[in-house]
């Protein structure tokens, strides 16, 4: 009995950690996503899409998927600059995006 009572004790302590880590982890950032689409509102896979700004070292890089979508999850509160490129298309750049805390910035082009 004394067994299954430690048991429980751990498996609830595990719980509480996993549980406010991941509040923890999206009480401190926000996120960037979008859909891509072309003139014509075909959706377009295969965009590379950069975001970068002083709150990260360097670029974070998503490719969009078949729905044309990429997503930046858990990004720390700043101004970014998204760049979107893909052979065959204009070079779109969309600067000064504000993500804050508990925040989605949705950005579609």
């Amino acid at each position: 009995m004394r067994r299954v009572f430690r048991l429980l004790g751990v498996f609830v302590g595990l719980l509480l950690f996993a549980g406010s880590t991941l509040t923890f982890a999206q009480g401190t950032t926000g996120s960037i996503n979008g859909t891509i689409t072309d003139t014509t509102g075909a959706v377009l896979p295969g965009v590379t899409v950069t975001a970068t700004g002083p709150a990260i070292m360097g670029a974070q890089t998503a490719v969009t998927n078949e729905q044309g979508q990429y997503r930046f999850p858990a990004l720390p509160p700043s101004s970014y600059r998204v760049q979107y490129e893909l052979a065959g298309f204009n070079t779109i750049v969309r600067e000064g995006i504000v993500v804050n805390i508990g925040f989605t910035a949705t950005i579609s082009s």
